[in-house]
C-alpha cells in the first residue's frame, strides 16, 4: 500500500497498460470479473484492476469493502524539524479519515482535498497520482485508486 500511495505506478505487481492476459499470468484466476471482453474489472480480494477496450489495465484500486485483514505498518520512521519520529499504523476498512491523514502526513506525502459533484464521499488526491475516497457516512476509506489519465 505504501509504495502504491507514494508512486502510484504498481499495485500488487501490476502496472498501468499491462494486458489482462499478463494480469492472469501473474495473479491467476480473478475472484470476480465484472464486464465483458471490451471493458470491465478483475477483482483479486481487495485489489481491483479495470481494463479498457484494448484489454489493457487502465485503473487500479484497493477496495476497502473487500479488505479482509488490516495493513499493519510497524515502526515507520519520519523526520520532521530535525527530529526522528517512529510510529506504527494499522489501516483497515474501519480506519477514520483523521487517522488515515495522520498516516499520510507521517509518510510525508503531499496531498490535497479534491471536491467533486458526489457529496457523499470525501476525496484526497496524493501528488503522485492516487486518490483516496472516504465514505462521509462513517468517515472510513472506500477505495484508493488511480486511473489512466488522472495521475
Amino acid at each position: 500500500m505504501i509504495e502504491f500511495l507514494k508512486k502510484g505506478k504498481k499495485l500488487n505487481g501490476i502496472h498501468m497498460g499491462m494486458s489482462v492476459d499478463d494480469v492472469h499470468r501473474i495473479l491467476g484466476k480473478p475472484d470476480e470479473v465484472v464486464g465483458d471482453d471490451n471493458y470491465g474489472y478483475l477483482s483479486y480480494k481487495e485489489f481491483r484492476y479495470g481494463y479498457n477496450t484494448n484489454r489493457s489495465i487502465s485503473e487500479m484500486s484497493i477496495e476497502f469493502v473487500s479488505l479482509e485483514n488490516k495493513y499493519k505498518f510497524k515502526d515507520l520512521k519520519s523526520e520532521q524539524y530535525g527530529e526522528i519520529f517512529i510510529e506504527s499504523f494499522s489501516i483497515s476498512s474501519k480506519t477514520k479519515i483523521h487517522k488515515f491523514i495522520r498516516f499520510l502526513n507521517h509518510l510525508q506525502l503531499p496531498w490535497e482535498a479534491n471536491s467533486d459533484s458526489d457529496k457523499d464521499y470525501f476525496t484526497i488526491k496524493i501528488e503522485s497520482g492516487p486518490f483516496i475516497v472516504f465514505d462521509l457516512q462513517d468517515g472510513t476509506p472506500f477505495r484508493i485508486s488511480i486511473m489512466d489519465g488522472y495521475q
